[in-house]
């Protein structure tokens, strides 16, 4: 396990649940988001979907979350990850985004994102599940974990 995902690991499960202690339209937006993923908790998945009603990919689920707390992301999850910023494991919050490697493990070539929602926990739209909560720790997607990145208004 390399220094980094172990430290990624370390804070997120140390890390404490959202606060307001920041700019308040930020912690008010980071709570909005938070609150919007679990609105689409259970919705199928499906490749390219972009309705609630139909189904959705991960990056989708990722963009109308964010579209609904009024910020503005790209569609996929590599122009996601390319316009947003990294954060170090001890800066995550909920709210920020999380990169994976699905297809090529161990490697930077992102093609899953997920919401970090605090206490280690992420909510994404999976293949075989739907938007669900999943933990970090879950050892098939940390062995994928890319990067923890934040919107550039966070």
């Amino acid at each position: 396990m390399s220094r980094l995902k172990k430290l990624i690991f370390l804070a997120l499960l140390v890390l404490p649940p959202f606060s307001a202690a920041g700019a308040k339209t930020i912690a008010d937006a980071r709570g909005e988001v938070v609150r919007e993923t679990m609105t689409f908790l259970n919705t199928p998945y499906l490749w390219g979907g972009m309705h609630p009603g139909t189904g959705m990919d991960c990056s989708a689920f990722v963009k109308l979350v964010y579209d609904k707390a009024g910020l503005n992301l790209p569609r996929v999850s590599k122009e996601q990850f390319s316009q947003t910023l990294y954060l170090s494991p001890s800066g995550v919050l909920p709210g920020d985004l999380i990169f994976f490697a699905m297809k090529n493990p161990g490697t930077a070539r992102v093609d899953h994102v997920g919401i970090y929602v605090g206490k280690g926990f992420f909510v994404h739209a999976s293949f075989s599940s739907g938007v669900h909560i999943d933990s970090v720790s879950n050892p098939y997607y940390y062995s994928r974990l890319v990067s923890l990145r934040k919107y550039g208004g966070f």
